[in-house]
């Protein structure tokens, strides 16, 4: 279902496969590189061939895993019959032999090549742009060449698609939103939180995101022992375990998002209380700051102050409950300038609070 949601609902991943599907079906070879954590890359081959069997249903689609030998000498010998094979003659490359070879399997092929190492990246390119080079009427093989991590320039005729470059820390956080807001296992007003919370903590991994996403409020409650229980106890889609290397920097990734969804909320609870006893806080005005400046206007008056007003008798309150709430809203401005966290239930009784502000 989320492998749907990040393949067909965020913009730039499925431009991504599209830009895949465009430049195979134009009848160049792709040069793409990927991270070692690509989100559900079957969902994307899956795509990719159903596609390219839509563009041109002539052609087969063949997924490879990167041969010991080199490209040419593999493509020979899988993809050309015996009797082909043995016209071969010494004196010139298997590129060029290829090339010119009409009646074999290797036309008309999508062959997508799995994990190439860097250090046999070039060893391919060449082999395509000279096999590129030595066709002739006929319907060539494309490859898509998947690498990790390569960012040289790719040969004339050979399009380069860098995951890295077309996915943005937006389109992440688009994604944990979008899987949040489907999301049965917590309240609807803390969904936005867990879509920051996860997107800032998961940051490019994907597929934990989704599984952070799905744990819901126990993340919420819980973020380090329920990453520690995904990492143990579950698996990603190709079968790998999920890892986590920034669990000693988890508690300032946690600031970092109550700082981004919580401090807004202060404030327009502040000035909510401003607007709403406004009258008693200008008969109080002017004050100095803690900095020694005058206050000259109730919109100026920082939370303390007002807490501070309230104790003093300055600003008669309505209902008596209003103020362990102002101290409350108090506490939590507090300890996130001085970068302490707040604790969950804190958390979601402030953002309750904003539903009604």
């Amino acid at each position: 279902m989320l492998d749907k949601v990040w393949w067909t609902h965020i913009i730039k991943a499925h431009k991504f496969e599209e830009d895949i599907v465009k430049a195979a079906a134009e009848g160049k070879s792709v040069l793409l590189s990927l991270p070692e954590n690509v989100p559900w890359k079957n969902t994307l081959l899956d795509m990719v061939e159903e596609q390219l069997k839509q563009e041109n249903y002539k052609n087969a689609f063949e997924y490879v895993d990167c041969p010991k030998e080199e490209p040419g000498l593999f493509l020979l010998n899988n993809y050309c019959r015996r009797e082909k094979r043995s016209s071969y003659r010494y004196g010139i490359s298997y590129a060029e032999f290829l090339g010119k070879c009409q009646d074999i399997v290797l036309n008309d092929r999508y062959i997508w090549v799995h994990d190439i190492p860097q250090d046999r990246c070039e060893e391919w390119l060449d082999f395509v742009t000279e096999y590129n080079k030595n066709v002739k009427d006929k319907t060539p093989a494309i490859f898509i060449l998947e690498v990790h991590g390569f960012y040289g320039r790719s040969p004339k005729g050979i399009q380069k698609l860098v995951f890295d470059q077309a996915i943005t820390a937006y389109d992440r956080f688009a994604f944990c939103a979008l899987a949040a807001s489907d999301s049965n296992t917590c309240r609807e007003y803390l969904r936005p939180y867990l879509a920051e919370l996860v997107s800032t903590v998961c940051r490019d991994d994907i597929e934990l995101c989704a599984a952070c996403i799905q744990k819901g409020v126990r993340f919420l409650k819980d973020p380090k022992n329920t990453l520690k229980q995904i990492i143990s106890t579950e698996y990603r889609s190709d079968g790998e375990r999920y890892s986590y290397l920034r669990l000693d920097d988890l508690r300032s990734l946690i600031w970092e998002t109550q700082l981004k969804a919580v401090f807004p909320v202060i404030e327009q609870y502040r000035s909510y209380f401003i607007k709403r006893y406004s009258s008693c806080i200008q008969k109080a005005l002017p004050l100095s700051n803690p900095n020694g400046q005058d206050i000259i206007s109730p919109e100026d008056v920082e939370i303390g102050m007002l807490v501070y007003l309230v104790g003093n008798g300055n600003i008669t309150l309505a209902d008596s409950s209003e103020y362990p709430e102002l101290e409350r809203f108090r506490d939590a401005r507090n300890n996130l300038a001085h970068l302490n966290i707040l604790e969950p239930e804190g958390v979601e009784l402030i953002l309750k609070r904003a539903e009604t502000l």
